[in-house]
């Protein structure tokens, strides 16, 4: 109860100083009026018409506060609804204008046709020589009224190639537009009736934008898809919106098949980010598959006599040569690895690796997006981390025998490389050296997942211990 009485009395407070003023005034008529009628002159007649002019005064000043409290702000607490300060602005004018008209009829006497005809030609002539700002003005009122968008939406005028825009204010005449780049500018509202008006924050905020890429003849339709739903999934802002992006074909063309990506923005102000981001993340997918975005070029070389370089790397995947942990191996150990990987596709929503099973193997993500999950103490499984096309996991399980310490699964159906302990098993017998390189990489990543040490004076002498132990496990489950 307390509170909704706080609420009440500031709600009528705007309404205190009117009233005061048509009290006051109200009294002051009776005292001139009584004056006038005793004294009798005229000094003391004018000096009412003006105290009445007064009353009349405050009694539309009081009118127009009424309105604000019980119409706009009823309005605004129980539709939630802003009334545009044009709005208001007209509201008061009628108010005046028939305030006006009521003092030259009823306190000078004058003839209220002959005044309304006088009013009436004065506005036609104003009205004649303002032209553009009164059709500005209502039509602010029809926006007003119709609500096509409000103060803070996001929006685009016409077809022209022109900036979106967030609207900042909208006043009688004109709406404020500032850009991404916070450049305001200011659109007439005459303009919103005449032109098309493509509105990005309705019904929902987010919208939806797309990104069209040409990708190879050899490319097919699930290879796409894995790459360019991945691409917009690895964002994290997109992937935490309730709509699905979506994947399509438009055409062929002489360099490719022409896909397109449909994908959710959750700011339009923030599109030139999130298009780099998405494209970043398909140039970083086409790097680590493999593939080369067709382009018509004229390719002209000079072949010297010496083995070319790409005559030496036949027969390598290009996603085993560029992951980090086999960066040690020459080009023959490459080639044996990759005849000994296995591909593998695995359906989104379907878990690769669960925590806890025992394992023997070592993947390395081609295409798709994968979440790293982890289940402490009963609990339900938290996503803690996201694996990028590129990234290599289960490197414990195949190199230390450690059974898996998370789940993986797929956000989108994605492809995996997979390398067994025979095929490192292998290479390391040819290589022994090649234990301590991985025990090397090992130690690293064990250190990056750790927590901060406290002491950074020992860091050196932790690191070198976790190495050791390391490479002595590595070579102890291999051998």
């Amino acid at each position: 109860m307390p509170h909704h009485s706080k609420k009440y009395s500031l709600t009528l407070k705007p309404l205190f100083t009117p009233f005061i003023f048509v009290i006051g005034a109200f009294f002051l008529q009776h005292a001139t009026n009584t004056a006038a009628f005793i004294a009798n002159t005229d000094i003391a007649l004018q000096l009412s018409y003006v105290v009445t002019i007064l009353l009349y005064s405050s009694y539309a000043f009081l009118l127009i506060r009424l309105i604000d409290v019980l119409v706009w702000g009823k309005l605004m607490r129980t539709r939630n609804y802003i009334a545009p300060p044009f709005l208001r602005d007209i509201v008061a004018f009628i108010i005046w204008y028939l305030t006006a008209c009521a003092v030259f009829s009823l306190v000078l006497g004058q003839s209220l046709l002959h005044v309304m005809t006088a009013s009436t030609v004065a506005l036609g002539l104003i009205g004649f020589a303002l032209q553009k700002p009164i059709f500005d003005a209502f039509a602010g009122i029809v926006l007003a009224f119709q609500q096509p968008f409000k103060q803070g939406d996001w929006i685009k005028m016409g077809d022209k190639p022109r900036e979106i825009g967030r609207i900042t204010e909208m006043n009688w005449r004109a709406v404020h537009l500032e850009t991404a780049d916070e450049i305001i500018f200011i659109v007439p509202n005459s303009e919103f009736l005449s032109h098309q008006v493509k509105v990005y924050s309705r019904p929902e905020q987010f919208f939806r934008d797309e990104i069209q890429v040409t990708l190879p003849y050899n490319v097919t339709t699930h290879q796409g898809e894995r790459i360019l739903l991945g691409a917009a999934n690895q964002v994290e802002e997109i992937a935490a919106i309730p709509r699905k992006s979506i994947v399509s074909i438009v055409d062929y063309t002489d360099r490719g098949v022409l896909w397109s990506l449909l994908y959710w923005c959750p700011n339009a102000g923030r599109v030139p980010v999130f298009h780099y981001k998405v494209h970043q993340n398909i140039l970083r997918n086409l790097h680590y598959v493999g593939i080369e975005i067709p382009v018509p070029i004229l390719d002209l070389r000079y072949k010297p006599s010496s083995p070319n370089e790409a005559e030496e790397m036949r027969g390598i995947d290009p996603l085993v040569q560029r992951v980090s942990i086999f960066a040690a191996l020459t080009a023959d150990e490459l080639r044996q690895l990759t005849a000994m990987t296995q591909n593998r596709l695995i359906t989104g929503g379907t878990p690769l690796l669960r925590q806890g099973d025992p394992g023997s193997s070592l993947f390395i993500l081609r295409d798709g997006l994968l979440e790293v999950r982890i289940a402490k103490d009963g609990h339900l499984e938290t996503t803690v981390a996201r694996i990028h096309p590129g990234e290599f996991f289960g490197e414990r399980s195949l190199l230390l025998g450690d059974p898996r310490s998370a789940s993986i699964v797929p956000v989108v159906d994605s492809t995996v490389a997979e390398i067994s302990r025979d095929a490192m098993i292998y290479l390391m017998r040819g290589r022994p050296e090649l234990a301590v390189y991985l025990g090397e990489v090992l130690a690293e990543r064990q250190a990056k997942s750790a927590a901060k040490l406290a002491d950074n004076h020992h860091a050196d002498e932790h690191h070198q211990s976790m190495f050791d132990q390391m490479v002595n496990r590595i070579r102890a489950f291999l051998d």
